[in-house]
């Protein structure tokens, strides 16, 4: 994916985190994403976008890579995703 599909793509996530009124806020790491609720799973998905952009933006594409395959993991855990639509949404 070019850095700016991956802008776009996570642009409409941050769309809709903003709109269910989910906060930014990072995990603990000390947790495991199996002991978090669903709100702290898309509060951490919300707080990874800004980083995603900004490596997308500096053209770090493995880190910008690491950051989308993580949101995109905790929209699917949270139930609001599955596999199939994530993956369409990775489409040129």
């Amino acid at each position: 994916m070019t850095p700016e599909k991956v802008i776009s793509v996570i642009e409409m996530y941050e769309w809709k985190l903003r709109e269910a009124n989910i906060p930014k806020t990072r995990m603990d790491p000390r947790r495991t994403f199996a002991s978090l609720d669903n709100d702290e799973i898309l509060a951490h998905a919300h707080y990874l976008s800004d980083g995603a952009k900004q490596y997308a933006k500096e053209g770090r594409l493995r880190k910008m890579g690491s950051h989308l395959t993580a949101i995109q993991m905790c929209l699917s855990f949270a139930g609001w995703y599955a596999l199939g639509d994530l993956m369409n949404h990775n489409k040129p």
